[in-house]
Formats: structure tokens, sequence, C-alpha cells
């Protein structure tokens, strides 16, 4: 079960690399064999409570790709953007029950509830089925920026407390949380501006809109191999395998990590053999080399939490963002 480091009650998963692909694809492929209930009898369907584009629509289409192959049906994927990610995530806990629809969730949907009433309970009202990867969270700038360095965008946002404006993709999402608690640690006044998902406040600051962004790396990926887009620092506890020159925040002084999660949920009640043989066909998914090479490309890597590591994931998660909104003062204003 991923644990917290640091003084931010900030959950962090289990700490893998990105250069044995074959550490992480022989225990997915070992998984023992599991009696096949009846099911599914028709799509599957993934429900992404965030706009096309982000990081999380991202790991659910290569995920359905490879579901598609395994289970035999087709896995159409759902954008249901809006609240935060709470609108999506509603439709699923009242979806029935029967494995036919899931979501993709994010550590969105336990800092969302922290902030505002939801129309979901994140432990209540769904039934885990797996954890599957994890990545750093990053400051990034557009790519021409003149903050060249985070000691710049301090300076700047010292120098006109306000006047620098952090996007996110929602009230009370993962980006509100690092950014309010990035100001917090670093003792600055930053203008939160949400949107309906990361893709287009990514988009408002590549145009000028905006300053800064605290995406998930694969969100950016593709804009920071194009030079679009600066990554100043990561918010995690170590550099990252990939990118050894990108500082993180810590060591800047500013005190803080965050780890990205991304995981399979389904509405509460689902039959343990369906849970089982959608958490078997998750592995055998993670365990190909295309799933490997795609994780890695995007900055992510395979997490190994499973129903009900991930399930005791969602309660601690949900009790810790309740205390770091109340300490930090973040709102879903």
């Amino acid at each position: 079960m991923p644990r917290s480091e640091g003084g931010d009650g900030m959950a962090h998963g289990p700490r893998h690399g990105t250069s044995r692909r074959a550490a992480f694809a022989l225990p997915f492929l070992a998984a023992p064999a599991l009696a096949q209930p009846d099911w599914p009898r028709r799509p599957v369907r993934i429900v992404v409570p965030f706009a096309p584009g982000a990081s999380n629509d991202l790991i659910a289409r290569a995920a359905a790709n490879g579901l598609q192959r395994t289970l035999g049906v087709p896995v159409p994927v759902e954008n249901r953007p809006g609240a935060g990610g709470a609108i999506g995530a509603a439709s699923v806990a009242s979806a029935p029950p029967d494995g036919h629809t899931v979501m993709i969730a994010t550590t969105s949907i336990v800092m969302g509830a922290a902030v505002q009433p939801t129309p979901y309970h994140p432990v209540r009202d769904f039934d885990a089925v797996r954890l599957l990867a994890e990545a750093p969270i990053g400051l990034v700038v557009a790519g021409n920026s003149p903050c060249r360095t985070l000691d710049d965008l301090l300076a700047a946002a010292r120098a006109r407390p306000g006047a620098v404006r952090y996007g996110s993709a929602g009230p009370g999402t993962v980006n509100h949380f690092a950014g309010a608690l990035f100001a917090l640690r670093a003792g600055l006044a930053m203008e939160h501006v949400p949107y309906r998902g990361m893709n287009p406040a990514i988009m408002d600051m590549l145009g000028g809109r905006i300053e800064v962004n605290f995406p998930s790396l694969p969100s950016v990926a593709g804009q920071l191999r194009s030079g679009e887009a600066r990554l100043l620092a990561v918010l995690a506890p170590a550099r990252r395998r990939g990118m050894p020159e990108v500082p993180t925040a810590r060591e800047l002084g500013v005190e803080m990590d965050l780890l990205f999660w991304w995981g399979i949920l389904g509405p509460r009640g689902m039959p343990r053999p369906v849970v089982a043989r959608l958490e078997e066909a998750l592995l055998e998914v993670l365990g190909t080399p295309e799933m490997l090479r795609f994780l890695e490309d995007e900055g992510a890597t395979p997490a190994r939490a499973g129903p009900q590591a991930f399930q005791d994931l969602l309660a601690a998660e949900t009790a810790r963002w309740a205390e770091v909104a109340r300490a930090a003062g973040i709102t879903a204003g």
C-alpha cells in the first residue's frame, strides 16, 4: 500500500524504477488463473471523469486497448468532465454493479471530496479493482516563459503577489491541491484558475493566459518533448530517472512531495468473481511490453496494489486529504 512521506500528508505509491521492464512483467504474467465468471456479456465502459487529453484519459485509452484484446469485447472510453470529476464519478457510483461500467480514478477523487460535498463517497460508493500506475506532479511553465528556473518563478511571484496564476482540472483536484500547497510552502500568493480538465489549463498556459500549471507528467509529456512547455521542478521525493537534470522542489527549498496515481473503480456491490476477473485482465495488460513502454514514455510507472490494498488506500487518502485541506485552507472556490 502506498505510504506517506514528508510533512504534507502526501500519499505516495510503491517506488519502482522504469528501466527494468521484465521486473514488472514477470509478477503480472505470473498471476494465478482465476475462475471465469459469466462476464463480460457486453462492452465494458470506462468512464473518464475529466476532459480528453489529460493523463487519466491517455492511460484509460491505453488500458482499454489492451482490455479489448484480453476480454474479447469492446471497451469504449467515455469522457464525462465537470465539477472536478464529481459528475463522472457520480455516474459510475450509480451505475448497475455488474462490471460493465467502471471508472479510471485518480488522486483527485478523494481530494474533491475533501473540499466540497460530492454526490459520491470515495470509499463507501465504490469497489476498488486495481491501482494501475503512478507519476510525479511537475511544476510547468510555457516554453517561452521568462521563468527559466524555479528561482525565477519564485522571484516573479514574490515581486507581484497574486499576479501569478496557476490552472487546475477543477476545484479540489490534485492540480489545485498541488498549487495551493506549493504556494503555502513557498510563502507565495498565487491565483487559482479552475478548468474543466487539465488539457485546457495547459493550452491556456501555452497561450499566455495563465503562468504555471502543476500537472502529472503524462498530462504534459508531449509539450515537454516538443519544447512548448518547460519543467522547472518535480514535486517528488527524488529526481526522475529519465530527467536527472530536473530538480525536486524540496532541493530548492519548497518542502513538499506529491505523486499522482491512477486506478480502476467500479460501483459498490460488484460480484467478487467479476472484480477478480477484471483485475486479472488488468494484470495481463500491465504486463505487456506495449503498456510498460507507454507508461515509461509518459513518465509513469506501474503500481502493484490489488483490490484490498487499493480500497485501503482510498480510506487512508480520504482522511488524509481532508486534514491537508483544513491545514492549507484549500476550498472548492
